[in-house]
């Protein structure tokens, strides 16, 4: 990997690097025509660059795709959260005002967002916040809570020396259990799952810090107004929902698309949670059909 940091562009992008966004290295993948409309995947929690390995690919023929990690994941910068020029530097304004600044480096000015799980959380707020720079957005079987981790009124807490240390060795404990089990969980066939699928994970895990950030990242934020964040949503939308989905039930993803103003709704059969890894080839021609109408 090397570090992408010059202003020159290449027409076609292949680069899979660093970048010092807002004081914080970034890890992201560059593919496409960088002269081509724009769209950058917000990966689902516990997910990171490498989770969309299969499906970015897929669209780069005709488009310019990016994908990133955002804090607490992948291999983007850890430290303890003393805050940033984002803010808390684990919160999904952050990792929304990181996905900005990306752009900038890579002189975009807009782009259409594509979030799966709790990545559609921080792509509705990265909407929110700079809703002139977004073309069009996506949800993947998104997670409508956005609330991942313990209960709200427990954060602050969770928040105290000593509690994050041991927290995160917690998190390290039960993340270096991650297997095919594990991941095939929340797939429609488990049996599906490959030891690639399974290394997209355990890669980061090898950071030293990378239990501790996972646990700061599940108390770095309180629950979203979802509702607020779904009524604000002006451009076109497309919601997909995996039918056998066992975290985000297809009558959810129905009410997400539902309070979404004109947004489409595909239901995918036979698949669950993360289908860009389980059947990227069914996600592709959905997502190529929808970029293709806002031309």
């Amino acid at each position: 990997m090397r570090d992408s940091m010059d202003t020159k562009r290449k027409p076609n992008a292949h680069i899979w690097s660093f970048a010092d966004i807002h004081g914080i290295r970034v890890h992201y993948r560059e593919l496409g025509p960088t002269d081509a409309p724009t769209v950058v995947l917000f990966h689902h929690f516990h997910g990171n660059v490498a989770t969309w390995r299969k499906l970015q690919p897929l669209l780069a023929d005709a488009y310019h795709v990016v994908a990133f990690d955002r804090p607490g994941f992948g291999f983007t910068e850890r430290r303890p959260p003393r805050g940033s020029r984002t803010g808390h530097l684990y919160s999904r304004l952050a990792g929304a005002r990181l996905a900005f600044g990306l752009m900038n480096l890579l002189h975009v000015e807009r782009a259409t967002f594509v979030g799966a799980s709790a990545g559609g959380t921080v792509a509705l707020e990265a909407f929110a916040y700079a809703p002139h720079r977004v073309n069009a957005i996506s949800l993947i079987n998104p997670a409508i809570t956005g609330d991942v981790g313990p209960p709200a009124a427990l954060r602050p807490l969770l928040r105290i020396w000593p509690i994050p240390a041991v927290g995160g060795q917690l998190a390290a404990r039960i993340g270096a259990q991650v297997g095919p089990e594990r991941v095939g969980r929340s797939w429609h066939d488990p049996r599906a799952v490959t030891e690639s699928d399974v290394a997209a994970y355990q890669a980061p895990m090898r950071h030293p810090q990378w239990g501790r950030a996972l646990f700061d990242a599940m108390v770095a934020n309180p629950p979203p107004d979802i509702r607020g964040l779904l009524r604000r949503v002006d451009v076109p939308a497309l919601v997909i929902a995996g039918e056998s989905d066992p975290l985000v039930l297809p009558e959810w993803n129905a009410a997400t698309a539902a309070a979404i103003q004109g947004a489409q709704l595909v239901r995918l059969s036979d698949v669950g949670h993360t289908p860009h890894e389980e059947r990227p080839d069914l996600v592709a021609p959905v997502l190529l059909e929808f970029l293709r109408s806002l031309s």
